[in-house]
């Protein structure tokens, strides 16, 4: 999130025209405007050292802890970072944006809570669990976004992250309204457009998931943001079926980012459809050698496939016959043989073939 990039405060706004009516105030300003200065340089230790010490010298200094804030947010460190922006929003309720960011924080940080939970009882890394969302209680920060809402009904992130609240809490109705009233900004995030795409293939409305995401693909600039929303453009004709139309979809999202793996699992699969199992060997192969253990279940998809691959390859091979997917069935009756059966019954053709 370019948190200072967006709404960058200035000591006259801070100030007034006035000016800094004692030395605490003027050494906070200028400790404030060094750790901005490193924030933009990515140095998050530095803006935390420089924003730490301007809020030390003058407490009242809301730029400073906004600042702070959003270096917290550089290191992912949620529980500072709301911690910065509670006094941002103390001394300056008024301010929209600290509304919005302190509800953010406190959302991003009831997640992290919830997965390290759920770790800890599972003995499991925190990044190889989903938490629950359903049962994390979101209410005080979508007490903060909608209050950033009631002062600028335009901040598109606000609404943004009460549609996310709103979905991860089932309540998909409101989500879809909350993320429309985002997108009427037209972001240049991928956030809004792949939220609000998921929800209509959640309920059959492909046609308007892809219209959503074609669009958003079209606004939202840089390879890299605009790879999931091509995505989802793919998994809407996935769901109609389109095959071609999915792998180009697929295909663009790869181009944007080419470690987008779930955009690799899924062009596979529609090239495996296709019968191109060339094309669909190599993406199901590279896509096995990527991940963890989030996507085990679809890497055991992706094996099943390759072995269907294999033994129609096998089959091809062994028995002369025409092509791979319209192979004879094995000798020996009609019975329906499984991959891996049609695999082991191929290597004993050739076996006995070479005795």
């Amino acid at each position: 999130m370019k948190l200072l990039a967006s709404c960058v405060l200035t000591a006259s706004l801070l100030f007034g025209a006035t000016g800094c009516p004692n030395k605490s105030r003027n050494d906070s300003v200028k400790l404030s405007n060094e750790g901005t200065k490193a924030y933009g340089q990515k140095q998050y230790e530095t803006a935390i050292e420089r924003y730490l010490k301007a809020v030390d010298a003058w407490k009242e200094n809301h730029v400073a802890w906004y600042g702070l804030a959003g270096a917290y947010i550089g290191k992912g460190d949620w529980g500072k970072a709301s911690d910065a922006m509670q006094s941002a929003v103390t001394v300056a309720p008024e301010q929209a944006m600290y509304q919005m960011v302190y509800g953010y924080t406190l959302y991003e940080k009831a997640i992290y809570n919830a997965r390290e939970d759920q770790a800890r009882r599972e003995n499991k890394k925190p990044e190889e669990v989903q938490p629950d969302l359903t049962a994390v209680n979101f209410e005080k920060p979508a007490q903060y976004l909608a209050k950033a809402i009631e002062l600028n009904p335009e901040l598109w992130r606000a609404h943004y992250y009460l549609g996310r609240i709103y979905r991860d809490t089932g309540k998909s109705k409101e989500a879809a309204e909350a993320l429309t009233k985002s997108l009427q900004s037209a972001p240049t995030a991928p956030g809004p457009w792949v939220a609000l795409a998921e929800i209509y293939r959640q309920w059959d409305y492909t046609d308007q998931a892809i219209a959503v995401a074609t669009q958003g693909a079209a606004i939202v600039p840089g390879d890299n943001e605009v790879s999931d929303i091509w995505y989802e453009v793919g998994m809407g004709y996935d769901d109609k079926r389109l095959d071609d139309k999915a792998i180009e979809a697929f295909t663009k999202a790869l181009e944007s980012r080419r470690d987008n793996h779930k955009a690799k699992f899924q062009r596979g699969q529609a090239y495996f459809r296709k019968g191109d199992f060339a094309n669909a060997k190599k993406d199901l192969e590279d896509f096995s050698k990527s991940g963890g253990a989030s996507v085990e279940f679809a890497k055991q998809q992706a094996s099943k496939m390759l072995l269907d691959i294999a033994a129609k390859s096998a089959m091809q091979n062994g028995g002369g016959g025409g092509p791979a997917e319209k192979a004879e069935p094995p000798a020996g009756g009609n019975k329906k043989m499984s991959p891996e059966d049609m695999l082991e019954d191929a290597k004993k053709k050739k076996a006995a073939a070479g005795k």
